[in-house]
């Protein structure tokens, strides 16, 4: 009777040569750009003071809200630009032209 990793085909060369695949596409430049949701007027704003390096506090007190809204409209950014953090969301607004 054989073992089960003999009858059973292995997947690790396919998933390699898959690895690959994605390493080259993004070594290359081949990345896809994901299409964003419009950015409303408020995100826009607060996402042109993060470009200029103002805190959650400064937005703040410089739009009358208070930090957890900021940082509401924030999180709402990086979703839309499919991005985690401020610095990529800073980063993919100054690629996309939102920003400069």
């Amino acid at each position: 009777m054989s073992s089960p990793e003999e009858s059973t085909p292995s997947v690790a060369p396919a998933a390699h040569e898959a690895g690959e695949q994605a390493s080259s596409d993004r070594a290359g430049g081949a990345q896809l750009a994901l299409p964003i949701k419009p950015l409303t007027a408020k995100e826009l704003e607060i996402l042109r003071w993060a470009t200029q390096g103002k805190t959650v506090w400064e937005i703040s007190r410089i739009r009358c809200v208070s930090q957890a809204t900021v940082k509401f409209h924030l999180r709402n950014i990086y979703g839309k630009l499919h991005v985690n953090n401020r610095v990529q969301a800073v980063s993919e607004a100054i690629k996309r032209g939102l920003c400069r």
